[in-house]
C-alpha cells in the first residue's frame, strides 16, 4: 500500500510540473538550437525543456543545468541562476547526492538573500520543498515535516493554492510513515478541501486517492470506501488511465486484506488493464503482486502461477529486487502448496539471499545517509556559531561607541584601550571571515567531488552498457548472419554485398568497443594509470592521426582510483585538444612523480596560439580540464605562440 501512496503522490507532482508528451518533450529539446547565441534566449528555451522532461531520466539533464548557470552567471541573468541552482538540488537529490544538493540549496539562499520580488519568494519556497524532500528520503521526518510546512506557510501567503495544496499532501504522507494518523488525516483534509474550494478535479482526485490509501493502510475500510466513491465520478470524468488504476488497486488490494479474495481478483485484474496502458512496470508488479496472492488465497493455483512467472520476469529485466524477492516468497508458497517441498526450499533459499542483498543496501544507504546529516548539521551548527559570534561583537561594537561619545577626552588611556580592543576586534572579524570563507570553499570541493565522481560512474554505466548490451547484440547479429549465410544460395552481386554489410557490422563493433574503451578503459581499473595512459597514446599512435611518445616515472600504486582517473581525463582532453585544433604531426606525454608531487607534460609542434585568450574565453574542455586541476589542488601553465607549437605543464599534490 505504501507504494500506492508513491504512486499517487508521483502523479500530484506530475501535474505540478505539467508533464508533456515525448513528442513534445523532443520538440522542446530541438527548439534549443534555434537559440545558438549564450544569452537569455537560450537559458529560457533549456529551462522550458527541462522542466517538460523533469519525470523522464533524461542522461543530458545536469550538463543542460549547468550550462544554464554558466550563462546566467556570465550574464547576470538572475532568473536563469534561480532556476539553474533549483534545479540542480532537485536533481541531485533525486540521485541521492545529498551533500551536493544542500551545497546548491545553501548557494541559492546566498544569491536569494536580499531579494524580495514575487519570483525570488516562489523559488525559495520550492527550494523549502526540495530540502523537505531530501530529508524525506533520508529517513529525517521531522526536519522534512519542517522544511515542508515552511514552504507551505510561504506559498499560502502568496495565494499559491496549487503548491500550498501539493506540500500538504506532502506533509500528509511523511505523518502516514511515521505512523501519525491524527497528522496524516488533518494534512489531507486541509489539501482536499484547497483542491475543492479551488475547483480542480485533478488535485481533488489525487487527494482523495492517497487519502484513501492511507486509510486503507490502517485498516479504516468503511472510510476508504467512503473516498473512493466520491473520487470515482470525477476519475471518469477526467478518464485518467493512471487514476483508474490507483482506484482498482486500492480497492482490490484493501478487499485483499480483508479476505474477499472473489471480489480482490475482478478490481486487481482490472487495474492491471491499466497498468499496461501506462506501461508503468512499477505498477503492473505491484498489480500481478496483488494477484497471485488473491488467486493463492482461491486456491486457483495454475492461474497464479502465470502471475508469479510474469512478475519474476518483469522484476529481473527491471531490476526491481523487492518485487523479485515477493515472488521467490511466493513461488515457495505456491510449492509448498503443491506438495513439492524441494522445490519450496529452493524458492526460500533465494528468498533468504535476495533478502539479504537487499538489508545490506538499505544498510549502506541508511550509512551514507547518516554521514550526509550528520555533515550538513556539523556545517550548519558551525557557520550558525559564527554568526553569532560575529552578531554579538557587533552589539559590543555599538556599546563601545555609544561610551566613546559619553566619556570622550576623558582621559588618554581609555583612548589606547578603545583603539586596543578595535584592533582586537577587527582580528577576530578577519580570522571569522576567513574560516567562512574556508567552509564555502570546502562545500564547493565537496559539490565538484561529487559532481566529478557523479559524471565518472555515468561514463563507467554507459560503457559497460555499450560494451555488454549493445555489444552483445551487434556480436549477435554477427553470428545470427554467418549461420544464414551458410544455409543461403546467393549470387556472385549479392555475395559481395552480404560480405560488405559484414564488413561494416565488423567496424561497427570495433567503433562501440573502441567508445566505450575511451569512456572507462578497462586498463585503468585493472593495471592502474601508467599503462592507461599508454594505451591511450599507443592507440592514437597507431591511427596515424598523431605519432605521440609516452614518458612516465614514479606511477606506482600508491596513486587512489579518483585522482588516477581525473589525471587520466586531464591528458585525455589535452590531447583531444591537440588533434582538434592544433594540426600538429608530433606530441610528448611524460607524466613523473616524485614523491607526493605528480608533474605532466604535453606539448605538440602544432600551429599554436595567442595564451591570452584564455583570460577571456574558455572552452568546454579547458573548462573541464581547469576544474579537474583545481579538484587536484594543481597548478596549470600554458605557454604557446602561434607557429611554435603548444606546452601545458600541470602540477598536482596528491
Amino acid at each position: 500500500m505504501r507504494r500506492i501512496i508513491a504512486i499517487i503522490c508521483t502523479c500530484i507532482i506530475t501535474l505540478s510540473l505539467h508533464a508533456q508528451s515525448k513528442a513534445v518533450i523532443d520538440s522542446l529539446k530541438l527548439n534549443i538550437d534555434k537559440y545558438p547565441a549564450k544569452d537569455s534566449f537560450r537559458v529560457k528555451a533549456i529551462y522550458k525543456y527541462l522542466k517538460a522532461s523533469a519525470n523522464y531520466n533524461t542522461s543530458g539533464t545536469l550538463p543542460y543545468i549547468q550550462e544554464i548557470l554558466q550563462i546566467s552567471h556570465r550574464i547576470n541573468y538572475s532568473y536563469g541562476v534561480r532556476r539553474g541552482l533549483n534545479m540542480a538540488v532537485q536533481y541531485f537529490g533525486d540521485r541521492g547526492d545529498y551533500a551536493t544538493s544542500f551545497a546548491y540549496g545553501d548557494t541559492l539562499l546566498a544569491y536569494t538573500k536580499n531579494d524580495t520580488s514575487y519570483d525570488a519568494l516562489r523559488d525559495r519556497g520550492i527550494l523549502q520543498s526540495s530540502l523537505g524532500n531530501n530529508y524525506h528520503r533520508m529517513g529525517d521526518y521531522i526536519k522534512a515535516i519542517e522544511y515542508n510546512i515552511q514552504a507551505a506557510e510561504l506559498f499560502n501567503q502568496m495565494h499559491d493554492t496549487l503548491f500550498t495544496c501539493l506540500l500538504y499532501t506532502n506533509i500528509s504522507d511523511i505523518y502516514s510513515r511515521m505512523n501519525d494518523t491524527a497528522k496524516t488525516t488533518e494534512y489531507t483534509l486541509k489539501a482536499l478541501h484547497l483542491a475543492e474550494n479551488w475547483n480542480n478535479d485533478e488535485l481533488t482526485v489525487t487527494t482523495l486517492l492517497s487519502y484513501s490509501a492511507n486509510l486503507a493502510t490502517i485498516g479504516r475500510y468503511k472510510e476508504t470506501n467512503e473516498n473512493l466513491a466520491r473520487a470515482w465520478p470525477l476519475i471518469q470524468k477526467l478518464d485518467n488511465s493512471s487514476y483508474k488504476q490507483s482506484y482498482h488497486h486500492i480497492k482490490g488490494t484493501m478487499e485483499q486484506r480483508r479476505g474477499n479474495y472473489s471480489i480482490a481478483v475482478p478490481l486487481l485484474k482490472r487495474a492491471l488493464v491499466y497498468a499496461y496502458i501506462n506501461e508503468d512496470v512499477h505498477q503492473i508488479t505491484g498489480t500481478m503482486e496483488s494477484l497471485y496472492r488473491s488467486l493463492t488465497g482461491l486456491n486457483q493455483l495454475p492461474e497464479a502461477k502465470k502471475y508469479l512467472d510474469s512478475t519474476l520476469l518483469l522484476a529481473s529485466q527491471s531490476d526491481l529486487k523487492m518485487r523479485r524477492k515477493n515472488a521467490y516468497d511466493g513461488f515457495a508458497d505456491w510449492y509448498e502448496k503443491k506438495g513439492d517441498f524441494k522445490n519450496a526450499n529452493e524458492f526460500l533459499k533465494k528468498a533468504a539471499v535476495l533478502n539479504d542483498s537487499l538489508i545490506s543496501d538499505e544498510n549502506k544507504k541508511q550509512i551514507a545517509s547518516l554521514e550526509v546529516r550528520y555533515q550538513v548539521t556539523v556545517k550548519e551548527n558551525e557557520i550558525r556559531s559564527l554568526k553569532v559570534e560575529k552578531e554579538i561583537q557587533q552589539l559590543s561594537i555599538r556599546q563601545k561607541n555609544i561610551l566613546n561619545y559619553i566619556f570622550i577626552g576623558s582621559t588618554i588611556l581609555l583612548l589606547i584601550i578603545s583603539l586596543l580592543l578595535y584592533r582586537n576586534y577587527r582580528q577576530k572579524q578577519k580570522i571569522q571571515q576567513q574560516r567562512i570563507s574556508e567552509l564555502e570553499i570546502e562545500k564547493q570541493l565537496t559539490a565538484t567531488e561529487a559532481v566529478l565522481k557523479g559524471e565518472e560512474q555515468e561514463r563507467t554505466r554507459l560503457a559497460k552498457d555499450l560494451h555488454d548490451g549493445l555489444g552483445g547484440m551487434l556480436s549477435g547479429i554477427k553470428y545470427s548472419l554467418n549461420t544464414m549465410k551458410g544455409n543461403l544460395i546467393m549470387t556472385p552481386e549479392n555475395q559481395q554485398a552480404f560480405e560488405r554489410s559484414m564488413d561494416m557490422l565488423n567496424s561497427s563493433i570495433k567503433e562501440m568497443r573502441r567508445v566505450a574503451h575511451n569512456m572507462m578503459p578497462e586498463a585503468l581499473l585493472k593495471f592502474g594509470l601508467d599503462a592507461a595512459l599508454k594505451d591511450f597514446c599507443n592507440d592514437i599512435d597507431l591511427s596515424g592521426i598523431l605519432q605521440i611518445t609516452y614518458q612516465s616515472t614514479g606511477l606506482d600504486d600508491s596513486i587512489d582510483q579518483t585522482t588516477s582517473i581525473t589525471i587520466y581525463r586531464i591528458v585525455q582532453e589535452l590531447l583531444n585538444n591537440t588533434i582538434k585544433h592544433a594540426a600538429a604531426k608530433t606530441a610528448l606525454v611524460q607524466v613523473n612523480k616524485t614523491g607526493s608531487q605528480i608533474s605532466i607534460t604535453v606539448e605538440d609542434d602544432g600551429k599554436g596560439f595567442n595564451t591570452s585568450i584564455l583570460q577571456q574565453w574558455r572552452g568546454i574542455g579547458w573548462s573541464n580540464i581547469q576544474s579537474r586541476v583545481d579538484f587536484l589542488k594543481g597548478k596549470l601553465d600554458v605557454q604557446s605562440q602561434p607557429g611554435k607549437g603548444t606546452s601545458v605543464f600541470i602540477e598536482l599534490g596528491v
